[in-house]
């Protein structure tokens, strides 16, 4: 690999570099994408929600299924994550690593709002079902 010279390459590349840190676009579900950096979320309408730049997730339990299928999202340390779970049975959610319970009434959909700063991998599960939701991995 050639070293870089000069400053017009050494801004170029701060060019290059600083292009490929966009957002990916977002999941077709409005929540987040099943690998990579989380993109924008967005509203079912298509436009940014109140509090944009905060992470979106959104699952639904459909007779012990969960929708759409477990998954890994992914966030940057100190992002703030929204978590919505709607379910056709009385549930519990629950967030391992930071302790954070949701009861889900049947049809009702439950919020769980966070910061994510402790990086890591965290399973969300429901305690009832024992169905694994997604796994969280801060980083």
């Amino acid at each position: 690999m050639r070293a870089l010279r000069g400053p017009v390459t050494a801004g170029a590349l701060v060019l290059l570099l600083a292009a490929g840190c966009g957002k990916p676009a977002p999941h077709a579900d409005g929540g987040v994408a099943p690998s990579g950096s989380a993109p924008a979320p967005v509203s079912p309408s298509g436009a940014p929600p109140a509090g944009a730049g905060v992470v979106e997730v959104r699952v639904s339990v459909v007779k012990g299924r969960v929708v759409p299928p477990s998954r890994t999202v992914k966030v940057h340390r100190g992002a703030t994550v929204q978590i919505t779970v709607t379910s056709d049975a009385a549930e519990e959610f629950h967030l391992h690593g930071y302790d954070r319970e949701l009861e889900l009434a049947p049809g009702r959909p439950g919020t769980l709002r966070l910061v994510a700063s402790v990086p890591g991998v965290f399973e969300a599960e429901l305690h009832h079902s024992g169905a694994r939701v997604f796994e969280l991995q801060v980083g």
